[in-house]
């Protein structure tokens, strides 16, 4: 399954092993750096105990420490800012922290010290720059087929050193900090790149080293005192863990397992409503699911709308239940799926496994629209059991028609006409629908009323 991070099946089973029987696990390991030593590492979330540490090789060059690395959801590669040794250079790499073994992808041509991935816009950041500010600091989103960056926004002015960014899945911003005494804080717009800064409070810190976002407001980030820090959205600061083995940069955060098991998937009809009904046995890190559902008919089959967003419950060991209602669809053939989503961005999905069908009405019938009263749009449903021929018509209260909203030969099904009165002025009005099929002809009137 997706994500099931293969390269960690090996150290996991072990760790199982030597664990005997235990629940599932319920953290997600960090993996790091060293600028100084070819060595990524992987830790224990909040305890930061040492995992694995694997020396870092390429079969085309001889590397000599990295700067950061992040991990990319949708492609579920780590990606890594690798030092060449020999003449300067820094190069983007995909990584296999379990072997330390990199594949070169390319060189980025300059001097950067941190990436973040977003899968929201689907780009792989870099911040560019080097200590005491002699290269300032500027924002580049890079190729991840050459390694070849593209300049995005800067120079920053926040401080030197540092040059550290991460991503927010909850807000959409990406974080940067630079400074040593102290480092500083700031928010970048990934639209307009614009930078604002962010005050911090708590403990004191010097330059950070690493950072990655870890959901529900919090970045877990590593500092020049060797130190394992939490640093909220909102820019207060606090120690997680002291006396880390070397300078910890990067940071990738991932899920080794997969953080949210199912026990349930269903579906129930009631008329042109779908309720899903799903159930959790555990969740790791889990930020909530999107909706998305597919019209079987539609000539883009392949095609899957958000029709719908539920939150999650975080990291919980209980079983939780969770609903959805799909209202007002018209009659066809549809299949649902959950998009379940991590706070770090990674996501999976759950296929409903039998297909929903919205069948015909059993009887004519005309809805009060809604909203009643309105301004200045409003909804009427209606429903045919045959194949009829439809008219549905607005009049005022002199019996004027002023709308003419239907007129035309419809399928048996549900409908639904949305009905824009911005060019009528308030008042009480009638709509009239009369519908003739199969030998039967229904008529029926309903009063709704415009309030500008």
């Amino acid at each position: 399954m997706k994500k099931i991070y293969r390269y960690f099946i090996g150290a996991l089973l072990l760790l199982l092993l030597s664990f005997g029987l235990m629940p599932k696990q319920i953290s997600a390991d960090i993996v790091g750096t060293d600028a100084g030593m070819p060595t990524i590492n992987v830790f224990a979330d909040v305890t930061w105990t040492v995992i694995t540490t694997m020396p870092l090789t390429s079969s085309d060059f001889t590397i000599a420490g990295a700067t950061s690395v992040t991990w990319n959801s949708d492609n579920l590669f780590f990606y890594a800012i690798v030092k060449v040794s020999g003449p300067t250079d820094s190069r983007l790499v995909t990584v296999n922290p379990a072997t330390g073994v990199c594949t070169n992808i390319g060189s980025m041509g300059g001097s950067f010290s941190s990436l973040t991935y977003s899968s929201t816009t689907g780009t792989l950041y870099a911040m560019g720059g080097n200590g005491g500010g002699a290269v300032a600091e500027r924002l580049y989103s890079v190729d991840i087929t050459t390694g070849i960056p593209t300049f995005l926004a800067g120079p920053f002015s926040l401080g030197a050193d540092g040059e550290v960014i991460a991503y927010n899945y909850d807000d959409g911003f990406i974080y940067h900090w630079s400074g040593n005494a102290p480092a500083l804080m700031e928010t970048i717009n990934t639209t307009t790149f614009a930078a604002t800064p962010v005050p911090q409070s708590g403990v004191a810190h010097g330059e950070i080293f690493g950072a990655v976002y870890q959901g529900g407001g919090v970045f877990l980030a590593t500092d020049i005192s060797n130190r394992a820090l939490t640093i909220t959205s909102g820019g207060v600061v606090a120690v997680q863990q002291t006396g880390l083995p070397f300078d910890v940069r990067g940071l990738g955060y991932v899920d080794p397992l997969l953080p949210v098991e199912l026990s349930s998937f269903t579906s129930t009809i009631n008329r042109r409503d779908v309720t899903l009904n799903w159930t959790t046995v555990s969740e790791v890190n889990n930020s909530g699911f999107d909706i998305e559902r597919r019209d079987s008919r539609s000539q883009t089959q392949d095609v899957w709308n958000k029709v719908g967003y539920v939150n999650g419950n975080g990291t919980s060991s209980t079983a939780h239940s969770y609903s959805f209602t799909d209202r007002g669809l018209n009659s066809g053939k549809y299949n649902y799926r959950l998009k379940q989503i991590d706070f770090n961005g990674n996501f999976e999905y759950f296929n409903l496994s039998n297909e929903v069908i919205i069948g015909v009405p059993s009887n004519f019938e005309l809805s009060q629209n809604y909203p009643n009263p309105f301004n200045p749009s409003t909804k009427i449903n209606y429903d045919l059991p045959f194949d009829s021929k439809v008219s549905i018509k607005l009049f005022d209260m002199s019996g004027k028609e002023v709308a003419n909203l239907v007129s035309e030969v419809k399928t048996a099904g549900y409908y639904t006409v949305n009905f824009n009165a911005s060019n009528l002025s308030s008042g009480v009005y009638f709509y009239k629908i009369i519908a003739e099929g199969n030998g039967n002809n229904f008529v029926a009137t309903k009063r709704m009323a415009l309030i500008k």
